[in-house]
């Protein structure tokens, strides 16, 4: 029931990348999975939802990302935007050099195509991480998926 009344959160309304209703949402589907499990947002040109899908359900530690699937899927449906959000079940809350790379090759692979990674969230019990959002903290303002994970496979 709670999976649903937050999913009408985001049905109804833009889906804005760190707003309550996403935040919400994003807890509730994957926050307390055993596995890692990796949910695609894909959105129109104006951040409305066209389909929220569960991309894949992996280990504890690793799950299964297709860049190729998600790019087909994206066009498929139309979508002009895109959210990528997986869970880490170990609580860690940092990109892994496995998700540094997936999420840049899957940036580039939307970016040719014409579609935007508008971010990449790890969540987990105790809260998530943005790609994006990590980048703002380090004092950059323009919200780009690629440089921000550029910048955290550079540490």
């Amino acid at each position: 029931m709670l999976r649903q009344v937050t999913r009408t959160g985001l049905d109804q309304r833009p889906v804005l990348p760190h707003s309550a209703a996403l935040n919400a949402y994003l807890m509730t589907h994957l926050a307390d999975e055993a596995d890692e499990h990796v949910r695609i947002l894909y959105l129109t040109a104006g951040s409305r939802l066209i389909a929220d899908e569960l991309h894949g359900i992996g280990t504890p530690t690793s799950a299964p990302f297709s860049i190729r699937t998600i790019a087909a899927r994206a066009l498929e449906v139309r979508a002009m935007k895109v959210i990528v959000a997986h869970n880490h079940p170990s609580g860690t809350r940092e990109f892994s050099r496995a998700d540094i790379a997936q999420t840049l090759a899957l940036d580039h692979a939307l970016d040719a195509l014409g579609i935007e990674l508008v971010d990449h969230f790890i969540v987990t019990r105790s809260g998530f991480v943005s790609a994006c959002a990590a980048k703002r903290q380090r004092g950059r303002s323009t919200p780009q998926v690629a440089p921000a994970l550029a910048m955290a496979a550079a540490r």
